[in-house]
Formats: structure tokens, C-alpha cells, sequence
């Protein structure tokens, strides 16, 4: 009987891993749906006087990184699929007029496509720990002008998942990241670098 109990004992955590491989087999699909903080924009875009013009911007507001992903889990320890991040951030300008002072209003907008890859280095049933890669292409539009006359600007992107924590057992979980997106051309056309440094969603397998 003692025998019997040990080896029963002894099978638990195998048992529990080969659950846990035919959770991942019959839910090998990921969707989440996250946000991330404009801390980079807040940084570089905020009231500020210009003192060679008369002009002043004002009253900024941000919506922050909103985003929905998409992975398929290939095995336990790699997945693919792609990203759709949007950002806006909003502002005005104050001009002087006859009497009083003109407010015009103005935005722009980020749009990034990214697929991406992702590396799970650890995962237990509750808990996985996790990096990923991210190489696509970010649309830029809003009521400004760029330096070369445009309104609407195409850019690469990368986004970086340093590191990922995905919590839950079956169809639901969450997650919280540390990483960032980048995307510029040169000098004179930075969209990002160092944006949405930390972000949390939330999914569902199936």
C-alpha cells in the first residue's frame, strides 16, 4: 500500500504537466487586448511657451497606448502572430488675434502594424515568463506638417517585450510588460523611442 501511495505521489506533477500540454494543444490561440503608458509623449510633447514666435501650445492630452495581439502558441516555448497599437495625443494652439486670443485645435496619431515572435523561457500552470520581437510599419497623420510638407508619414517600428508575465490557468489571463517601441528615420523624423515602456492586457485562449 505504501508503494502504491508513493508512486501515486510521485505521478502528481507528471500528471499535472501533461495537463498543462494538452491545455496548450487545444488553446494554442492567443487574444489580448492591453494598454501602455504615454510616458515618452508626455515627455516631449507638453505645454510649453515659444519664445521666438507668438504662438503657444497648450491643454495636452494623451490616450495613452491602446493595443490588441494576436499569437499562435506553436509550442511551449515559441509563438507568432502580430499587433495593432494605436496612440493619438491631442493639444491646441494659442494665437493672438484682435481682441482675444485664437485656439486652434490639433492631433496626431500613431497607427502601428507589427508582427511579431514571442519566447517563453519559463512556464509553470499559473505563471509564464516570457520575450518577444516585434518588426513592422507605424502611420503617422494628424492636422501638422512635417518638415517636408507632409501630413501623413510612414515609418518602421520595432517593439520590444523585454519581459513579459502571463498569470492564469486556462481560457483567461493577464499580463504585464516592460519594453518599449521605437520608431524614427532620421534626426528630424523621431516618432518613438522608448515608448509604451510598460503595458498591461488582458486575454483569452482558445
Amino acid at each position: 500500500m505504501k508503494k502504491v501511495f508513493l508512486v501515486l505521489l510521485l505521478l502528481v506533477p507528471v500528471c499535472m504537466l501533461a495537463e498543462d500540454t494538452i491545455d496548450r494543444l487545444f488553446r494554442p490561440h492567443e487574444l489580448r487586448i492591453g494598454y501602455g503608458d504615454p510616458l515618452y509623449e508626455t515627455m516631449v510633447w507638453h505645454e510649453s511657451p515659444t519664445y521666438f514666435t507668438l504662438e503657444k501650445t497648450i491643454n495636452y492630452r494623451y490616450t495613452g497606448h491602446i493595443f490588441a495581439e494576436y499569437q499562435y502558441r506553436q509550442n511551449q516555448w515559441f509563438s507568432y502572430g502580430g499587433k495593432l497599437d494605436y496612440q493619438q495625443v491631442f493639444w491646441e494652439k494659442e494665437l493672438p488675434g484682435d481682441d482675444q486670443y485664437i485656439y486652434s485645435k490639433c492631433n496626431f496619431v500613431d497607427v502601428s502594424l507589427i508582427p511579431t515572435v514571442r519566447f517563453t523561457f519559463f512556464w509553470s500552470e499559473w505563471v509564464n515568463l516570457y520575450c518577444g520581437l516585434g518588426v513592422g510599419m507605424l502611420i503617422n497623420g494628424g492636422t501638422e506638417k512635417d518638415y517636408k510638407g507632409r501630413k501623413v508619414a510612414a515609418a518602421p517600428v520595432i517593439d520590444l517585450s523585454l519581459l513579459g508575465v502571463s498569470v492564469g490557468k486556462g481560457m483567461f489571463f493577464g499580463t504585464f510588460e516592460i519594453g518599449g517601441l521605437i520608431s524614427h528615420v532620421s534626426k528630424e523624423e523621431i516618432y518613438m523611442v522608448g515608448s509604451r515602456m510598460m503595458a498591461a492586457s488582458f486575454g483569452i485562449r482558445f
